[in-house]
C-alpha cells in the first residue's frame, strides 16, 4: 500500500510534463504512487505519458472535465490517505515527499501542509519575496488577504478532503485558495520552510491570461475567509483596494 499518492491534472502540458513526472520518480521516498490525469489533451501528452512503463504511475485518458472535477476524481482514486499535489509544469525536489511525509506523520492534527518553493521565468530563476506564514494561527489570518499556499506545495489528507467537500467547480481558477478555506474546518494547516518545489511562470499559463476573472475569485473567497477567520482589517483592506486597482489596471504580460 502506498504510503501517499500524488495527483497531477494535465492539459495540453507536452512541454514540460517530462521533468514533472521525473522529478516525481527520483524521490527519495519510493512509496507512492502517481496518479496522472490526462484532462482531454490534444498535443503529444498521451504519447509522453505511455513511454513510462514504471508500475506505480497510473494514468487516466478522460474527455476535459474541468480542473476541479478532474482532481477530485483523482483524489478519490487514492489509495493512500495522503495526497501530494503537483501541476504538470512544475517540479518536485528529491526529498520533497521525504519532508512532507515525516512532518505529517508526526504532526497528525496538521491536515494541511504546504512549502516554501522557487519561481522559473523561462530559464532563469526569479528572487520573489516569500512571506508566506508558517503557523496555523498565522495562515489563517493571512487567508483573509492572499492565498499562503502554492498550489503544487500541498500535501492534505483525503479524509478531510471528503470531508470538506472537496474542489468546487464554481471557481474556474481559485479552486485550491477556496479548497483552502474549508479544509482548515478540519484540523491545523502548517508551511514548512524548505524550497520543495520549482513552481514555472510563462507567458501562456493560465494564470498570466486570466489574470482579471482570477482577481474576481480572489475577492470572493477572501471576504469568505475573512468571515470566517478574520485577520487586521488594515491589511485586508489593502489587498482588497490592491485587486480593485489591477482589475483597472491590467497587468503587463510576463515575458519569456
Amino acid at each position: 500500500m502506498p504510503l501517499i499518492s500524488v495527483v497531477t491534472s494535465v492539459y495540453n502540458g507536452e512541454a514540460y510534463l517530462k521533468e514533472c513526472v521525473d522529478s516525481v520518480l527520483s524521490q527519495t521516498f519510493q512509496n507512492f504512487e502517481y496518479i496522472i490525469l490526462n484532462n482531454g489533451s490534444t498535443d503529444g501528452t498521451a504519447g509522453i505519458l505511455a513511454r513510462y512503463e514504471d508500475p506505480r504511475i497510473r494514468v487516466v485518458q478522460q474527455e476535459n472535465l474541468g480542473i476541479p472535477r478532474s482532481l477530485n476524481k483523482g483524489i478519490q482514486m487514492a489509495k493512500s490517505d495522503l495526497i501530494a499535489r503537483l501541476d504538470a509544469d512544475d517540479v518536485s525536489d528529491p526529498n520533497r515527499l521525504e519532508k512532507q511525509i515525516n512532518f505529517m506523520n508526526q504532526h497528525p492534527e496538521v491536515v494541511l501542509c504546504g512549502s516554501r518553493f522557487k519561481v522559473l521565468l523561462g530559464k532563469d530563476y526569479i528572487d520573489i519575496p516569500n512571506h508566506a506564514p508558517a503557523e496555523n494561527e498565522t495562515i489563517r489570518k493571512s487567508m483573509s488577504c492572499f492565498n499562503p499556499f502554492a498550489h503544487s506545495t500541498v500535501v492534505f489528507r483525503k479524509t478531510a478532503f471528503i470531508k470538506s467537500g472537496g474542489y468546487s467547480a464554481k471557481f474556474k481558477f481559485g479552486q485550491d485558495y477556496e479548497l483552502w478555506s474549508r479544509l482548515l474546518d478540519f484540523g491545523k494547516a502548517y508551511i514548512l520552510k524548505d524550497e520543495l518545489i520549482t513552481v514555472r511562470l510563462f507567458e501562456q499559463s493560465t494564470s498570466s491570461q486570466n489574470s482579471k476573472a482570477m482577481r474576481i475569485e480572489g475577492l470572493q473567497i477572501r471576504w469568505k475567509a475573512f468571515r470566517k477567520f478574520g485577520g487586521n482589517p488594515f491589511e485586508v483592506l489593502y489587498h482588497f483596494l490592491k485587486s480593485l486597482v489591477g482589475l483597472i489596471i491590467p497587468e503587463r504580460p510576463l515575458n519569456k
